[in-house]
């Protein structure tokens, strides 16, 4: 009897994303000298138990562009290409304050029959991201 369920992954997705409570996307974008994908501007708000102001976190995120289909280190190779070059400059950042993350998303979901499940961040995409003063997050969902 065979006890181990078999998943396929259903989505894969990367990208790199930097947040910072001081620089909008806008000055992100013109620091970093790259176009995010995608940004969000958030303005300052009060908590709700401590009435205390809380400044606002905006988000400036690159994403692969390739289908969710695309293997997780296909996608890395997209994202740190895109920002070949951009490193050093975000290392500043992160040492001004900013938090900068490469995210890895999978779902996988019961199927038929196993997909691939690794992933290989080689030494260059390591030394890329310690430049940078960047985490890297992954994050497996299991749909079923």
């Amino acid at each position: 009897m065979n006890r181990y369920r078999v998943h396929v992954i259903v989505q894969q997705q990367v990208y790199f994303m930097i947040q910072s409570d001081e620089l909008d996307p806008g000055q992100i974008t013109q620091y970093v000298g790259v176009e995010p994908t995608r940004s969000e501007a958030k303005e300052s708000r009060r908590g709700r138990k401590s009435g205390r102001l809380i400044p606002p976190q905006h988000n400036w995120i690159l994403d692969s562009g390739l289908a969710e289909t695309t293997s997780l280190n296909e996608q890395v190779k997209v994202v740190m290409n895109q920002l070949a070059g951009a490193w050093d400059r975000i290392g500043e950042l992160t040492a001004g304050g900013a938090e900068a993350t490469l995210v890895m998303l999978r779902s996988f979901e019961p199927g038929g029959h196993s997909s691939p499940r690794g992933l290989v961040l080689d030494e260059e995409a390591i030394s890329f991201l310690h430049r940078a003063g960047a985490d890297l997050w992954i994050d497996e969902y299991d749909l079923s």
